[in-house]
C-alpha cells in the first residue's frame, strides 16, 4: 500500500470481499485441511488480481481483502472512480463464479475439500466514510469508527451467502454501469446504532445467456489447469500453515500434519508422474455430469437449494 500518512482522517470508501461459507468448507482431515488451504488461495489470488485501481488493497485478513479507495485522489478524479469502481464490483462476482467453475472443473481429487469447492460464495460490505491512515512498525493500518463498521456489517441478518451490502453513504456515492435491483435493509450494532443498507443479490438477478456460455474448454487448456491444480493439491501439505485463515481452528495436530508432509514426499518422486498420466487421462474424458450439475447450478439467495440456512 503506498500512500502518505496524515495526521487527521480524510474521506474514503471501505471495502470488504469476504469468502462465504469457509468454516463449513473446512473438515479436521489432514488432506481436506492442506487442500481447503490451496483452494481459498486461489479465490483469494483471484479476488486481489481482479481489483482494478483506484481501489487498493489494504490488508489481507486470512479469508478476505480488505480495501480502500481515496476519494480525494488528484490521480482519479471521484466522478470517473465511483463509476470504475461500480464497474468492478460487479465484476467481481462474474470472476469468483468463473473461478469456482475453473477450479471445480480442473481438480481431480476426491477429498472433502476439493468436492465442496461449489458451496463457496463470495459477499462484499461497502462503505463510505472517514479513515486515518497510521503506522506501526513496517505496517500501514487504517483506523476509525468506519473501519470497524466495515467490519462490523460482515456480521448482519441477511440469509443470503453471496451478496453486495451498500451503506447509505455508499449506495449515494456508487454508480453502476447498469442497473441492479438493490432492496432495503438495516442493520443494528451495539456502539454503532441503527445502520440504513441496500443490498444486490447477484444470483436473484438474471444471467445474461452467452452464446459460448455452454462450450468446454479445449482438452489442452482442461489439461494445463488440471495439472497445475493437482501440483498445488498434491505439495499444499508443505506450502499451508495451520491457522493461516481467521475464524478457523488449526485441526489436525502437528503429528498428523508432519506425517501426511512426510508421506507425500516419499510418494511424490512414483505419484507425480503417475498422477500426470491420471489427469491426462481424465482431461480427455467429458466432464462427468454430477460435476457439470455443481459447475452450472445457480444458488437461491438464501442457500436454501444446497442445504445451508
Amino acid at each position: 500500500m503506498d500512500t502518505q500518512l496524515e495526521n487527521a482522517p480524510e474521506p474514503l470508501m471501505l471495502l470488504i470481499a469476504d469468502i462465504s461459507g469457509y468454516t463449513r468448507y473446512m473438515t479436521a482431515n489432514a488432506k481436506s485441511l492442506a487442500h481447503s488451504q490451496t483452494i481459498i488461495t486461489e479465490l483469494i489470488k483471484a479476488v486481489i488480481n481482479q481489483i482494478e485501481l483506484p481501489l487498493e488493497v489494504a490488508k489481507l485478513e486470512g479469508d478476505a481483502v480488505f480495501l480502500f479507495c481515496r476519494k480525494q485522489n488528484p490521480s482519479q478524479p471521484w466522478p470517473q472512480a465511483k463509476q470504475k469502481i461500480g464497474g468492478n464490483l460487479l465484476a467481481l462476482f462474474d470472476m469468483f463464479s468463473q473461478k469456482i467453475g475453473e477450479l471445480s472443473r480442473s481438480t481431480r481429487c476426491d477429498c472433502h475439500a476439493c468436492t465442496h469447492i461449489g458451496t463457496l460464495r463470495i459477499k462484499i460490505v461497502v462503505h463510505s466514510g472517514e479513515a486515518l491512515f497510521h503506522r506501526i512498525y513496517n505496517f500501514v493500518e487504517l483506523a476509525g469508527v468506519d473501519v470497524i463498521l466495515v467490519h462490523r456489517l460482515l456480521k448482519n441478518s441477511l440469509k443470503a451467502d453471496q451478496y453486495l451490502l451498500l451503506t447509505e453513504s455508499a449506495r449515494r456515492d456508487l454508480e453502476f454501469p447498469e442497473k441492479i435491483q438493490l432492496s432495503h435493509s438495516e442493520e443494528d450494532y451495539e456502539d454503532i446504532g441503527r445502520v440504513n443498507t441496500f443490498v444486490y443479490l447477484p444470483d436473484a438477478q438474471p444471467a445474461p445467456v452467452a452464446a459460448s456460455a455452454s462450450a468446454e474448454p479445449s482438452w489442452s487448456d482442461r489439461f494445463w489447469e488440471s495439472w497445475k491444480l493437482f501440483a498445488k493439491l498434491w505439495f499444499a501439505p508443505f506450502t499451508s500453515r495451520p491457522g493461516e485463515f481467521r475464524h478457523i481452528g488449526v485441526g489436525p495436530g502437528s503429528f498428523r500434519r508432519i506425517g501426511f508432509a512426510l508421506m507425500t514426499a516419499l510418494l511424490t518422486p512414483v505419484y507425480l508422474p503417475v498422477g500426470t498420466v491420471f489427469v491426462l487421462l481424465q482431461t480427455l474424458r467429458t466432464p462427468p455430469a454430477s460435476r457439470r450439475a455443481e459447475i452450472e447450478h445457480v444458488h437461491s439467495p438464501d442457500g436454501s437449494c444446497c442445504g445451508r440456512n
